[in-house]
């Protein structure tokens, strides 16, 4: 189900319009990998871009990129290709993506995951269309078995609720082996992170692991797949790796 409405609600397209622009903004987790994939000339594909901040972030580390974002509101599009014409973007949901496989050299996704319960086919849209890296970042717990879905309030900076979205927190094992499945199998697959409370907005108090990953897209040949999760503090059982 599309939830385009909901992400068009006015404090939706202001909060991102007023924020998220800029490396000051990032949390700290979302700064260890992004500079060591950009480079000049790189093909970067922005799933769930809002109104283009990313664009912006990804620049200050590397000036020389060719950036394609994409988001479901045309609302929040409209602002980022007024904003910066210089890039494309692109209105599309993230489960059927209008490109070839192996288009751009990183594939970039946050504040998505966590929202969306069917993050498997997204991801691996997502990983077709890469022909290197993928960053995604997702809620993750050890041993819940399967996915734990709740709601979301959107009310940015206001007191008052526009409206809900699922929230979803899923099992690591399941994420970790998930990924390792992907054809063709991954090259490496490296994670950062911490625990911390869930926002408000998702009505509980738990803490989660709050987990940024970086995949690194394989080839033909079948090789085993680097694993380097030490920067994140929960542990992962792995299988066929």
């Amino acid at each position: 189900m599309s939830t385009a409405k909901e992400w068009s609600k006015q404090s939706v397209i202001d909060y991102y319009y007023q924020h998220r622009h800029d490396v000051s903004d990032l949390y700290p987790s979302e700064k260890v990998f992004l500079p060591r994939v950009l480079f000049p000339g790189a093909k970067v594909l922005d799933v769930g871009c809002a109104s283009g901040g990313f664009f912006n972030i990804m620049r200050t580390f590397e000036p020389n990129i060719e950036y394609t974002g994409i988001d479901l509101s045309e609302v929040a599009l409209e602002l980022a290709r007024n904003r910066y014409p210089e890039a494309k973007f692109v209105l599309t949901e993230g489960f059927d993506l209008p490109f070839e496989d192996n288009t751009f050299d990183l594939v970039h996704c946050t504040s998505i995951f966590n929202n969306e319960p069917n993050y498997q086919a997204m991801l691996k849209e997502m990983y077709r269309v890469s022909n290197r890296f993928v960053i995604a970042d997702i809620r993750l717990l050890k041993g819940i078995g399967k996915q734990q879905n709740s709601i979301y309030n959107i009310q940015f900076e206001g007191d008052s609720v526009e409206a809900t979205v699922p929230y979803v927190v899923n099992d690591a094992d399941e994420v970790a082996n998930f990924i390792l499945r992907l054809e063709p199998k991954p090259k490496a697959l490296r994670g950062t992170g911490y625990f911390h409370r869930l926002a408000k907005e998702a009505e509980s108090d738990a803490e989660v692991c709050m987990a940024i990953l970086l995949v690194q897209k394989g080839g033909r040949e079948n090789g085993s797949t680097v694993i380097d999760t030490e920067d994140l503090p929960i542990d992962f059982s792995i299988s066929g790796a």
